[in-house]
């Protein structure tokens, strides 16, 4: 199965105001996969789980301070993401650049 895709898919569907809170209910869903051993931790499970704990601390306005490599393709979709959530006022500019010093490709 292949997680981001549906994750992807879902997340650019959503209008822009509900994301944080549609990235929060999937990843619940998938900690609680994970905890049920009804998933196995992948690489789509990982990037998605540090996508979610970057859209949280960034709209704290606190930003990791380690770098973390998911594929490119992900990268790609998180930074369209970030700045729909940006633009729309749900994130801080500051989310932008951040987002580059932490994923780096």
């Amino acid at each position: 199965m292949q997680i981001f895709r549906v994750f992807a898919k879902m997340i650019g569907n959503v209008p822009t105001m509900a994301i944080l809170r549609a990235l929060e209910v999937e990843c619940k869903m998938l900690e609680d996969d994970l905890a049920h051993k009804r998933l196995s931790m992948t690489m789509d499970t990982v990037s998605i789980l540090c996508f979610r704990e970057f859209a949280q601390m960034a709209k704290l306005g606190i930003f990791l301070h380690r770098s973390m490599y998911l594929p490119p393709d992900h990268i790609d979709f998180y930074k369209e993401t970030i700045v729909r959530l940006v633009q729309a006022g749900e994130l801080p500019p500051s989310a932008m650049n951040e987002f580059d010093h932490v994923f780096e490709i």
